[in-house]
């Protein structure tokens, strides 16, 4: 399948974490995929990235930056306070090793806030990507 590219340009800093396509939301949650858990702390260092925008300017502010500040990042302070923790994260296993969050930072920091040690999440293995690819 030929992948629709990811839609805006990603800081070098989020190249390593964030896919380099377009993906559909809807379809990753369609999908029957195991729940397990994995520890907060090893999906941390999404923490310390700038996926959130701020001001309508995407990739401008980290999670934990929204935590320190939640004056100043109100919209996403909020989006974090009402995130569900009853849904599992989605992420992806990537073949390094590393584990990329597809769906659920806000449930994550919830999570890191309430002082919990794990999350459940739903893994989407890494030779599955096409069903989530928005094809060109």
């Amino acid at each position: 399948m030929t992948r629709r590219p990811f839609p805006l340009a990603v800081p070098p800093g989020l190249q390593h974490h964030i896919l380099d396509f377009h993906w559909d939301l809807e379809r990753l949650h369609a999908l029957d995929l195991p729940t397990t858990s994995l520890q907060v702390a090893d999906l941390a260092d999404h923490l310390d990235l700038p996926f959130w925008a701020y001001e309508g300017r995407p990739f401008q502010v980290t999670p934990h930056q929204v935590a320190a500040a939640p004056a100043v990042y109100q919209e996403q302070y909020a989006r974090t306070l009402a995130a569900d923790l009853r849904h599992p994260l989605d992420v992806v296993r990537r073949p390094d090793g590393r584990v990329t969050v597809l769906d659920g930072v806000h449930r994550l920091l919830r999570a890191e806030l309430e002082g919990r040690t794990t999350v459940a999440v739903r893994v989407l293995p890494w030779s599955e990507l096409d069903r989530i690819a928005v094809p060109v």
